[in-house]
């Protein structure tokens, strides 16, 4: 299964150049992820430092409105449920591209996530990733190397 294999990553420097090399993701060298602040749907300030002191983070921008992103909400609850007791932080960003508040806190509740979802309002985290689609994933290493990005669920 390839999460167990991103995980695996995740958790290892060591093996960090192979496992750039073999993916389809466009960055070889690790990038550093961005610190930032969002509040969570209960408008509660978090950080990106806060969870990646507990370990590596799975960070996914999202909208209510992106089908493709309700399509992976199956492959994220699973991740989550598989992977959370090893220490992986999945925290959602809803990207607040033409989105509301109060869309969010619907979509949450609709769907039942389990996991952290934050509301980008402004869209000043998603600029700063540089994002064009959603939903987009970062794997992000415990010390922060980015060592993946992906439209898509690694399954």
């Amino acid at each position: 299964m390839k999460n167990a294999f991103l995980i695996y990553h995740l958790n290892s420097q060591k093996k960090l150049n192979h496992f750039s090399n073999k993916t389809t993701s466009k960055i070889i060298t690790p990038k550093l992820a961005i610190n930032f602040t969002l509040p969570d749907l209960a408008g509660k300030p978090h950080r990106l430092n806060e969870y990646l002191e507990k370990g590596p983070v799975m960070l996914v921008f999202f909208t209510t409105w992106c089908p493709y992103c309700k399509k992976e909400i199956p492959k994220l609850k699973q991740v989550y449920q598989q992977y959370s007791d090893q220490g992986l932080q999945l925290v959602a960003i809803n990207a607040g591209l033409a989105d509301t508040l109060e869309n969010a806190k619907h979509y949450a509740l609709q769907h039942r996530l389990p996991y952290t979802l934050l509301y980008d309002e402004d869209a000043r985290v998603a600029s700063q990733h540089r994002l064009k689609t959603v939903p987009k994933i970062f794997y992000i290493q415990q010390n922060g190397n980015i060592v993946h990005t992906s439209r898509k669920v690694s399954k």
